[in-house]
């Protein structure tokens, strides 16, 4: 055996113990702990409430990690790694390190194995309930997974609002736009629009009070609803990562409520990871199993939404690719 591939392969198989490790970073606040400067374990542990020892040795194991540095008198400092779970960072990614070892996937993932037996997703059988559902009852679970889609997506948001020409609308909806930070993105490129942000109820509540935050909420409304059911009218449609949630018979309901809502001359901007060639896209080929265990949706390629988009009566117009690996900004109109 080639003690390389070997070493790898022990890599990947202790691979959870690295996700949790990072997770307890996270949840004990490290980053922002060190960010004044090194401390030791013992004053580490006191701010995080935990137990010496312990607090210890995670932080030994944070070192063989680079997640920090150890000086010679046993002082622990924060390194560039470590400072992406900064909560000031613009694009922290503490939030989904809280979520992706949550209880919603955690569990979720746990059932993996299953999920590829029967194609079928496992949050139901994992949680009791479909995750929106369990996120619903859950309100801490449903605000940092509100928080993590903020910060991760950060980047994207801004080259849609680069990317997509606004000047033609005057009222954008973001559709399953949790706290609407691509709407924000957007109305701040262009001071004369006004925006929607539709999702769930208990989401919705979440984007009034990033609107109120950024400073946008008499330019943003936050309505609650279920857009397999309808969607409010508007000139342009955002949809950023949300038809990789569902199915396509799900994926058509969603578009054809858009298409049939929007005033004349609208236009639906999906925004989505695109699979390649095989071997290309490791982000969408990953995330693809995400969203087969969670959810029951999946990634596609730009065929596969051109089939969507003409099944909904509208018709691809526009494809713009971003510096977001494997992902793209699609435009659709209305096919009549």
């Amino acid at each position: 055996m080639n003690p390389a591939e070997n070493h790898r392969m022990m890599q990947m198989i202790n691979g959870y113990w690295i996700t949790q490790i990072v997770h307890a970073a996270a949840v004990y606040s490290l980053a922002d702990q060190l960010a004044d400067g090194p401390a030791t374990s013992a004053a580490i542990a006191a701010k995080a409430g935990a137990d010496p020892t312990a607090i210890s040795r995670l932080l030994r194991a944070c070192v063989t990690l680079d997640l920090v540095a150890c000086d010679d008198e046993r002082r622990f400092s924060a390194t560039p790694l470590l400072n992406t779970l900064r909560t000031d960072n613009p694009q922290s990614l503490k939030s989904l390190a809280m979520v992706m070892a949550s209880s919603a996937s955690w569990r979720t993932w746990g059932r993996f194995v299953e999920a590829v037996r029967t194609g079928q997703p496992q949050a139901k059988a994992a949680l009791g309930k479909p995750v929106f559902e369990y996120l619903a009852e859950h309100p801490a679970e449903a605000e940092a997974f509100a928080q993590a889609m903020k910060d991760t997506l950060a980047f994207v948001s801004a080259e849609v609002a680069r990317l997509v020409d606004t000047r033609s609308a005057s009222l954008v909806a973001d559709i399953g736009g949790a706290g609407g930070a691509l709407l924000h993105a957007v109305l701040e490129r262009n001071p004369a629009l006004e925006g929607i942000v539709f999702d769930l109820p208990d989401i919705a509540s979440i984007a009034r009070s990033c609107a109120a935050e950024a400073g946008l909420e008499r330019r943003v409304t936050a309505i609650g609803g279920n857009f397999l059911d309808g969607v409010p009218a508007a000139d342009l449609y955002l949809l950023r990562y949300v038809l990789h949630d569902w199915d396509d018979a799900s994926c058509i309901r969603i578009l054809t409520n858009c298409r049939r809502s929007m005033v004349p001359g609208g236009r639906v901007v999906v925004i989505e990871r695109l699979f390649g060639e095989m071997g290309d896209a490791r982000a969408a080929a990953l995330m693809d199993l995400n969203m087969m265990v969670v959810l029951g949706g999946r990634e596609r390629d730009q065929s596969e939404y051109e089939q969507l988009f003409v099944a909904s009566g509208l018709r691809l117009a526009r494809v713009m690719p971003t510096e977001t690996p494997s992902a793209a900004i699609l435009e659709a109109i209305d096919a009549a």
